[in-house]
């Protein structure tokens, strides 16, 4: 809905809408898994070329997110979402960004995102092992479900502290969107600035661009322009396909069911790793062989492929199996 009203209208409000806000945001966030979508495609139908994608992906997408939020920020004053919707950061005081406004701005952009990630991927693992009974109660057990119980609170607690944020900023009592934008005195104002760069797309299919007018700013006019567009086909394609249910922009074709290979037969029944009878049996979709649930865990735990075929996978793609 969000994303909608600040996608097909526009405001002469002297300050951004929530909905723009909002919308923005909710952009922002689809970066990652879009992308994560293409990685996980490449590493599973070609493992031998991108299989490093599914071990590597979060640290990949941190260098390029890290990149095209700099460039954004230098340029427009802007983050990547922001600038498509039109908004630019400006300090408190209504002067112009600073370096060290864009450095503090890089890093809750970019940084804080990842370690967050990085975290709850590790709280989702924690998460299984308390589920199957697999945390013990000694130190690191308690440990962990100390952790579970502050990661939940944590999160609760800081939707209560945006969502008070949101309401003082719709009744005029708080100029600052979000928490994060009042701790390093950044906030969103609309851009009006106008480009001074020459289209490059303009002067490519009116056939007047020769190499000797390329520069840096002309091609950088370029890619800018490139990825608005693709923004907004995939903003497009999520507002018209909105009442199709379970759909999702970012779903690409799944990979084709694994063949069945000579090794099968030596694994009928019981387990590739520990070659017994399977105990609670779960399998790998990737691969399609099944294993002992705690010797598939151990064995992705410490390495990102299948033992058998090994191709990428981890334990939060382990599927438990109720054969009876």
């Amino acid at each position: 809905m969000a994303e909608n009203a600040a996608n097909f209208t526009f405001t002469f409000q002297t300050r951004p809408s929530i909905f723009e806000i909002v919308a923005q945001k909710s952009f922002n966030d689809t970066l990652h898994p879009a992308l994560q979508k293409i990685a996980l495609f490449l590493a599973d139908n070609f493992p031998h070329k991108f299989n490093w994608l599914n071990k590597y992906y979060e640290e990949a997408f941190l260098v390029l997110n890290g990149l095209l939020q700099y460039h954004y920020l230098k340029y427009y004053d802007a983050s990547f979402s922001e600038n498509f919707y039109g908004l630019k950061r400006v300090p408190g005081n209504d002067t112009k960004l600073s370096k060290h406004h864009r450095e503090l701005s890089l890093i809750f952009l970019v940084a804080l995102p990842y370690f967050k990630r990085k975290m709850e991927e590790r709280i989702t693992v924690i998460r299984i092992e308390n589920a199957e009974g697999y945390l013990k109660q000694d130190f690191e057990g308690r440990l962990k479900k100390l952790l579970l119980h502050s990661h939940s609170a944590l999160e609760v607690a800081w939707g209560l502290v945006v969502l008070q944020n949101y309401l003082k900023y719709m009744s005029g009592k708080e100029e600052f969107q979000t928490p994060i934008l009042r701790l390093i005195d950044v906030k969103l104002t609309y851009s009006l600035e106008q480009q001074e760069v020459p289209g490059f797309w303009a002067a490519l299919f009116k056939g007047n661009l020769s190499f000797s007018e390329l520069s840096f700013g002309l091609v950088r006019n370029a890619v800018t322009t490139f990825l608005e567009v693709t923004a907004f086909f995939l903003q497009f394609l999520h507002a018209w396909n909105a009442q199709k249910s379970n759909y999702n922009v970012t779903d690409l074709p799944v990979v084709a069911p694994p063949q069945v290979d000579n090794r099968a037969k030596n694994y009928q029944g019981k387990c590739p790793v520990c070659l017994k009878q399977w105990i609670i049996p779960s399998v790998l979709p990737v691969s399609g062989y099944i294993f002992c649930f705690r010797c598939i865990w151990k064995h992705l735990s410490e390495n990102a492929h299948c033992p058998v075929t090994r191709l990428p996978a981890r334990p939060q793609d382990i599927v438990r199996l109720y054969l009876n």
